[in-house]
């Protein structure tokens, strides 16, 4: 229950009305112990936001009268493991907005509807070793026929990190020699979006639905429309039904190659070279010339996803299932991810027993699947303690994981085991 510090009524000037104001802080922390095995690495000791993400904040609201309010809500990450507050900054949720018979505005850093339908499909949520974003939202892949110098001109060229770590052979400034490159897809905005404009409609015979538009970035680039997103969800939520499908487009861009290889001349051993010499023999050596530097971003990509999901509550269990496609557009690459997440969840007494698996696929073929069981006691309201025990396993190229190590090879098992307790107020 939360805790409302500020409840008072102020008497209007202007208008002579009375509005009303509220102030309420809440929060909440998750902490377990946390075992996980994802190929050679292996990792063992405290962990957090097993089944619920640690967070303090603050919102408020104040009626306006006439049916309007106005609201805010700041919501910062913290974690408990350690007593820090992650530089107590509100990048979990900061808005503002105004709220009605017509629904509500919501400006600021929010989560996009779209992220709102995993919580129909996955028991888990996106929380913990069990969560299946593990396996259905960003995927690590292996490419072996892309140059060190095209490796890492790809590097952090997206400027919504499409390829923001790819790890490889730092090449010199005059190779070009084809190595294994991993590299990691993901949309940026899968979770939440920054500098956003949203519309949640009220809910008509228990159908709703949302927009929201985001400009991305501060972006002072004459390409406006790099990392911008919009996200549609539509709804429908009546007794023991619930459905969604939601639509998001992210668009980015290349900002440019990192650096091309320099050009390079044989020189005389010991001539001065203007950015460099390499390969010295005992009579010549090669000298670099500058490298041509990036420019601004471009609008020539896209990540795309949808998402498709239902639950139907039979009362002694919860089924759900959910179907989630994403696709990155690139002038001279793409790729198409195609996930599937079958959920069930049956409440026994204080206890809620859930079990998902989760199976996805990049153009056509297998990344991988994730089986999950977890069980949560209810000791209140406000405090469980639970566990969740997960097995993900890669196929040839993949190397997702459960959580808390990184896979020491493409096509490794990661296995994951957390106990701990959760507390909100």
């Amino acid at each position: 229950m939360k805790k409302t510090l500020i409840a008072l009524a102020t008497l209007a000037a202007a208008t002579g009305a009375m509005a009303q104001s509220t102030v309420t802080l809440f929060g909440g922390a998750d902490l377990n112990v946390r075992s996980v095995t994802s190929g050679t690495n292996k990792f063992t000791g405290m962990a957090q936001d097993g089944i619920y993400s640690s967070r303090f904040g603050v919102m408020g609201t104040e009626d306006l009268g006439g049916g309007l309010k106005a609201g805010f809500h700041f919501e910062g990450g913290m974690n408990p493991d350690v007593g820090t507050s992650a530089k107590f900054d509100f990048q979990r949720k900061s808005t503002i907005g105004v709220s009605g018979g017509f629904g509500e505005v919501r400006l600021g850093r929010d989560y996009t509807p779209f992220f709102t339908v995993a919580g129909i499909a996955d028991p888990f949520g996106t929380n913990g070793v069990g969560s299946s974003y593990n396996m259905a939202n960003a995927a690590v892949l292996v490419e072996t026929s892309i140059s060190a110098q095209t490796a890492a001109n790809a590097a952090g060229t997206f400027v919504t990190a499409n390829r923001g770590n790819i790890a490889t052979v730092v090449p010199s400034a005059v190779s070009a020699a084809a190595v294994p490159a991993s590299y990691t897809l993901a949309d940026p905005n899968a979770v939440r979006a920054n500098n956003s404009v949203a519309y949640y409609s009220p809910a008509f015979n228990g159908f709703s639905a949302a927009l929201m538009y985001s400009f991305g970035t501060e972006n002072t680039n004459t390409q406006k429309k790099a990392g911008t997103m919009t996200s549609l969800k539509l709804a429908y939520a009546n007794g023991p039904v619930s459905v969604a499908f939601a639509n998001q487009v992210t668009k980015g861009g290349d900002a440019g190659a990192l650096a091309t290889a320099a050009a390079a001349s044989l020189q005389v051993l010991g001539a001065t070279c203007a950015t460099g010499a390499v390969n010295a023999t005992a009579t010549t050596q090669q000298c670099l010339a500058a490298a041509t530097a990036g420019t601004v971003a471009t609008e020539d990509q896209k990540w795309t996803s949808n998402f498709l999901a239902g639950s139907y509550d039979l009362g002694v269990a919860k089924l759900s299932l959910g179907y989630k496609t994403d696709k990155l557009s690139e002038p001279t690459d793409s790729a198409t991810f195609k996930s599937m997440i079958y959920g069930v969840t049956a409440p026994v007494g204080a206890v809620t027993l859930k079990a998902s698996y989760v199976t996805r696929k990049v153009d056509g073929d297998k990344v991988g699947n994730q089986f999950a069981v977890g069980a949560i006691y209810d000791l209140s309201k406000r405090t469980s303690v639970y566990t969740t025990y997960s097995v993900l396993k890669n196929e040839a190229g993949g190397g997702n994981t459960v959580g808390s190590t990184v896979a020491s090879a493409g096509g490794v098992k990661s296995k994951g085991f957390e106990a701990g307790v959760k507390h909100n107020f």
